[in-house]
């Protein structure tokens, strides 16, 4: 896949064919799973392999959105989960955030400076006024990354037909 963007920790590429073990494999991390506001079936091979055909069509529709196959480089370079951009579902016009990181990943801040990463493309590059972040109303990491990005917490809303604490920021913020 291209590589998409860097920090001095971190690379995201775009996903390719070649990670669908990776995607598999990481979707069947109970401790992942437990913190997932959907359930989309990704610890199935089939599944991981149209989300990855999905996805390759997505980067060309929607130029600077997507899921991004993560990739820490230290102590050596590792496949860490992914981080996203993505059109919100039923919210037209509405961008969200997002990270799904290994557990092995956890801890080490990659939540955070990839977080700094995309928000800094979502509003020089892609000129957006607003971010969400949505995450599972129990995962405390993910909240506290989020605020620690300048989110402002707005509560628990329904999304996707559960229960999703909803976080923004704004671009003057």
């Amino acid at each position: 896949g291209l590589e998409w963007a860097r920090t001095p920790r971190l690379v995201l590429r775009e996903f390719a064919g070649h990670d669908r073990d990776a995607l598999v494999d990481m979707h069947r991390e109970p401790r992942l799973r437990a913190h997932l506001v959907d359930d989309y079936p990704l610890h199935e091979p089939a599944v991981a392999r149209l989300f990855v055909e999905r996805m390759a069509a997505l980067y060309r529709r929607h130029e600077g959105l997507g899921i991004w196959h993560a990739t820490r480089l230290d102590p050596q370079p590792a496949f860490a989960g992914w981080f996203s951009l993505m059109p919100m579902a039923r919210r037209p016009g509405e961008i969200e955030i997002g990270s799904r990181l290994l557990p092995v990943a956890w801890g080490h801040g990659l939540a955070l400076e990839g977080g700094e990463l995309l928000l800094a493309h979502a509003f020089e590059r892609l000129g957006l006024e607003h971010v969400w972040g949505l995450c599972h109303p129990d995962n405390r990491s993910a909240q506290g990354v989020l605020a620690a990005l300048g989110f402002a917490p707005l509560g628990v809303m329904p999304y996707e037909g559960q229960a999703t604490s909803h976080h923004r920021i704004d671009l003057n913020a």
